[in-house]
């Protein structure tokens, strides 16, 4: 079906931008350069990891002997008319145009017994997405199946191919048992129809060359579900307002009231006898500028430490292919530590750290280190910490002569963040946020960040790239391992001050 030169054309990745907010898909049709649309460093590693993963996914059986198309857009048809007039076994990434919107396809596998292509969409994923979320898998598939069928593509059946999460790395690679393949065709037929209403309405909308005035619905959910160019979308919104009270994003009816109102600004919420505990205490320090600090239960909290402390901390890389024996897909890899030492109540501070620099499995040395430095007395303190238990248990199931140690450290170990989840110190600058980050810019703000330039998320991924894999020259190299240490030296660190500041609390 011949396009209109002044028509742009809509991609899958554009729709379903569209399908999570028409008014910011609508910003990164027409202005992609954007400062709010630059990749990080976590989102190029994601990035990445689905590269990675569809690379193995080209060699499982059912796409043997496929062919790469090499070419994109119109000039890619001639070679894909042919290639499908040939009834190839499998074409990978083949390009499609009809009405107004472009696919490229990850892989369609001729089927001799029904005589169709059927479509195979790759996923990193451990399951398929089809909960109505704007990019599900399904409504992915959908878009594909339309824009196949208007470009005259006779389609058969259509299937997701994701990773296995019971799979477990023992040696090579095992490919078949890597990927489960879902046949999706019945959840796609249920789909078409509101897909193909939903395909017109972007259409449409996403064809206007002057901005919209209308389209991001954003100001209806919670802070996290908020698109990148919300500030753009509603000028009106102050930078915190009712969209960051915790949880609000489980109330919508609440939220949706506010909104109706024009109320934004937290001072401005007259009666919260319909919010939360939690909510009510994060209205409240705001309209007054008075903290809330229970000093008999923070005093419980801290009397029930028992020393040594050990503030502790992991950073963590998750591949989605496992690169080691014994790991499953995404399962984290416990590249480093680091650990500050109180021996005993007014005791000096000391710090032990690890980074593996190898291109191997840190479970071991990680575990023996941590039985080292980590006596069977005292308390282990992480901040969030569930994520170093969990770290900490997977390790002991994959070593199982460690396993007793390991299930020992996590036997002490306690939560620091519970004196700020619990609601025991609350602050209106914490703006309802528990991260250390969050509690640190209050309590210690002569302290930073700015000079470390990754996020937790961040330092997985350089790890990976620059340290193990020497993707940057020696000197740029040596930088990269000194700034990671000294980001995860400088999260217990904090734990630290906060301790100190809590008990300074408690004594006065």
């Amino acid at each position: 079906m011949q396009v209109e030169k002044s028509m742009k054309l809509i991609s899958k990745s554009r729709f379903l931008e569209y399908r999570a907010c028409p008014k910011d898909a609508w910003f990164r049709f027409y202005m992609p350069e954007l400062e709010e649309f630059k990749v990080s460093i976590s989102e190029q590693g994601r990035m990445d990891q689905g590269n990675i993963a569809e690379e193995y996914a080209k060699k499982l059986k059912v796409f043997s002997g496929f062919v790469e198309i090499k070419t994109r857009g119109f000039d890619s048809q001639k070679e894909i008319d042919l290639l499908m007039s040939q009834k190839v076994s499998a074409i990978y990434q083949p390009t499609f145009i009809a009405d107004g919107f472009i696919i490229r396809c990850d892989m369609l596998v001729w089927n001799v017994k029904n005589e169709k292509w059927d479509l195979y969409e790759i996923k990193a994923t451990n399951s398929i997405k089809n909960d109505d979320n704007p990019r599900d898998h399904i409504s992915d598939l959908s878009f594909q199946t339309i824009v196949l069928e208007r470009a005259g593509v006779d389609i058969g059946q259509k299937f997701i191919v994701h990773l296995n999460n019971e799979y477990i790395r023992e040696g090579d690679i095992d490919i078949e048992n890597l990927f489960l393949i879902d046949n999706s065709t019945e959840q796609v037929s249920e789909k078409k129809e509101i897909t193909a209403q939903q395909m017109e309405s972007a259409k449409k909308y996403l064809n206007q060359k002057e901005e919209p005035k209308d389209g991001c619905v954003c100001h209806l959910y919670g802070r996290s579900r908020h698109c990148a160019t919300f500030k753009k979308s509603h000028p009106e919104i102050p930078e915190y307002s009712i969209h960051d009270l915790i949880r609000i994003g489980s109330s919508p009816s609440k939220l949706v009231q506010l909104v109706k109102n024009e109320i934004y600004n937290l001072h401005e919420i007259e009666n919260t006898s319909d919010f939360s505990v939690t909510q009510q205490n994060q209205i409240h320090t705001h309209k007054t500028n008075k903290e809330i600090i229970d000093i008999k239960e923070i005093s419980n909290i801290l009397d029930s430490y028992a020393y040594p402390l050990y503030f502790f901390d992991y950073e963590t890389y998750a591949p989605a292919v496992p690169i080691y024996s014994g790991y499953g897909t995404w399962q984290r890899i416990p590249i480093q530590f680091s650990i500050h030492i109180i021996d005993k109540k007014g005791g000096p501070l000391r710090h032990v750290e690890y980074l593996h620099q190898e291109n191997s499995d840190p479970s071991e040395v990680v575990a023996k280190k941590l039985n080292e430095y980590i006596e069977p007395q005292g308390t282990v303190l992480a901040w969030n910490v569930s994520f170093e238990k969990n770290v900490t248990k997977e390790i002991g199931d994959r070593l199982h002569k460690y396993k007793d140690i390991l299930n020992r450290i996590c036997s002490q170990m306690k939560d620091l963040s519970d004196v700020f989840s619990k609601q025991y110190y609350v602050h209106k600058d914490f703006k309802g946020r528990f991260a250390i980050e969050a509690v640190m810019n209050v309590l210690l703000p002569q302290m930073t960040y700015e000079n470390l330039p990754y996020t937790g998320e961040d330092v997985g991924y350089v790890w990976w790239q620059d340290i193990v894999n020497k993707g940057s020259e020696a000197e740029e190299r040596a930088k990269k391992i000194h700034l990671i240490i000294e980001y995860c030296k400088q999260d217990t660190f904090v734990m630290v001050e906060i301790f100190r500041i809590l008990n300074e609390i408690t004594q006065k």
